[in-house]
Parts: structure tokens; sequence; C-alpha cells
């Protein structure tokens, strides 16, 4: 390991600060609808958009928690381990709190903590954050866990998961899905695949700030722990939720304008190199109906990432609101 390397013990206690300012344009939407596949109408269509409760198209959720990694990979680099050749982003959560509207700016109030190591291998240091709006509103906040070597030649740890077996979702034609139609283990089945190339990784980091060494320098990333450049982890969510996306939306859902996104949280088992092909696999986890929300519910859906490979790269779940038959 090179000697500028820092080991956990090593890595500074605490940190903290906040990010420059950003501000979402309509053609920020439309380059990330571009970037990952996700033309939802509810992003993409103004008239439709001004029929909605706040009177507008709305940014991607996953807009504010892309740029909140970018900035604090080229602001905050130590959070991202920007230019460590041992470290790795192990694992994310984004809580969606407010809409992010066009016109809206945002920047990210960070704190990093260095956790206490377990082990002899890698220990975590976590980065707690929020995206602020220019009415100092969160909009969305969350934590990202970064691995740093506890010891020099520490083996990455074994946190392999098995994959889901393939199955076919066909959803009933013209059928309504309420929240008591969905149980552990139904709705499963797994998408078309999408190669990810060099454009995926140029175009994502140029838009988001997050291209540190690991993705954008192929002499820094051969050194490095993974030997070559990988896709950036947020990117292959991105990407992965944007193609269960697609296969979701082919269910009929209830059309009320109450359903929402609440939560992203994802986790890194193994990198995705350039030229890899990513496709997800997904199912319900759980249903249950709210405590505090008459006619609404939490639907959390499990998804897997996995490469050509069959071998799980990446494993998230996705929390929503969603109504209930009684609703």
């Amino acid at each position: 390991m090179p000697k500028t390397a820092l080991l956990h013990a090593d890595y500074p206690a605490l940190l903290e600060g906040e990010t420059s300012p950003r501000t979402v344009g309509g053609q920020d939407i439309t380059t990330f609808a571009c970037l990952t596949g996700d033309y939802n109408r509810i992003h993409l269509d103004e008239h439709y958009g001004a029929s909605l409760p706040y009177g507008s198209r709305i940014a991607h959720g996953l807009i504010s928690g892309s740029w909140a990694l970018g900035s604090l990979s080229q602001e905050a680099p130590l959070t991202v381990g920007r230019r460590h050749p041992e470290a790795y982003l192990s694992g994310c959560e984004v809580n969606y709190r407010s809409p992010v509207l066009p016109g809206d700016t945002l920047r990210c109030r960070w704190r990093m903590e260095r956790q206490a190591a377990e082990g002899r291998g890698f220990g975590p240091v976590q980065t707690r954050f929020q995206m602020l709006n220019q009415r100092d509103e969160p909009v969305t906040d969350g934590h990202l866990l970064l691995q740093l070597p506890a010891s020099s030649g520490a083996r990455l740890p074994d946190s392999a998961r098995v994959p889901w077996p393939a199955e076919e979702f066909d959803p009933v034609p013209g059928r309504v899905y309420f929240l008591e139609d969905f149980q552990p283990g139904s709705h499963a089945g797994q998408t078309e695949g999408r190669t990810l190339t060099e454009a995926d990784v140029v175009g994502y980091g140029g838009f988001t700030g997050d291209n540190g060494g690991h993705h954008g320098d192929a002499e820094f990333a051969r050194a490095g722990r993974f030997g070559a450049r990988i896709v950036q982890p947020m990117l292959a969510f991105d990407i992965g939720f944007a193609l269960w996306l697609k296969e979701w939306c082919r269910m009929g859902t209830p059309d009320s304008g109450q359903a929402g996104h609440l939560c992203d949280r994802w986790q890194a088992h193994a990198p995705f190199y350039l030229g890899d092909t990513l496709r997800c696999r997904y199912r319900t986890l759980s249903a249950r109906t709210s405590r505090t929300r008459p006619g609404m519910g939490l639907l959390t859906c499990g998804l897997q990432m996995l490469n050509q490979r069959d071998a799980v790269a990446l494993s998230a779940e996705v929390v929503m609101m969603y109504p209930t038959r009684q609703g």
C-alpha cells in the first residue's frame, strides 16, 4: 500500500463542512434522465407537472443524492476516499424529505466521523449529509460508509450475496395493484440488461462531480484495490433503479397522486467494471399500513444488481408510500 494512503486509525476522527450551492435547471433533470434511463413522466412532462400539487414537474430524488456524493468528492474528498487507492464505498442511504423543483438551489451540509473498527480488516468512516435548498429546508438527508484498511495488506471482507432466482413478472392487464396485493416475495422479476460503458462513467462523473481516481484515472485505479477503473457505485444503483422502475411502471397503480419515493439504501459487495452488463432482480420485501397516514402504507422492494456472471455486485432496498385499497 502506498505510504500516502492513510490507515483507518490515522484518518481524521471528525470533520464537517458545507459544499458550494448548485441550482437545478430543467436541463439537469433531462440530463439525469438520459444518464440513468429514468424517463418517468413526473420528471419530464411540464404539462403533467402543472397538474400536480407542486405546480411543476419535479427533479428525480436521486439527483440530490447523486449530487451529494459528487459535491463531497469535489470539496470534501476524504469523505469518499477520492485519492485513497485502498478505500471503497460500501453503502449509502438517502431519505427524500421534500420535492426538488426546477430552479431550486441545493448545497450539502456534512459531518464525517471515524467509526470503531471491528476485526483486523477494514474500518468504517461514516459521513452524514443533508441537502438543503435556498430556504434552508432539508430536501434530502442520509449517510454513506467509506471503508479503509485497518492495516497494511488488509483483505476485503466477504460480503457476497446469493442471487435470487430469475423470475418473470407479468402484471395482469387492466388490474390496479394496491398495498394489500403485495406480500414478501411477491411481484418478483428481472429487468433487461445494460452494459456499462466509458460514456456512462465519464458522463455521470462530469454531471455529478463523482469522478475520483477509482473512476476517472486509469493509472491510479490500476495500482489500487480493484486493479482497474470501476463504475461509480451510486451510478450503478441509479441505473439499476431505473431498470426496475421501467418494469414497475408496467403494472397498474392507483391514480391517487399520493404514492411517493421515501428512501433508498444500498450496499456494495463487489465493483462493476467498465464493460460489465448490469441487470436487476427485484421482489417485495415487506408491506404494511401506515401508522400515521390513513389509507396509505409503506412498501419496501428489494433490488439486486447483478453482472453478466450472475454475481450480486450491489443490493438495495427502495421504500415507498403506497395507497391501500381502502384509501
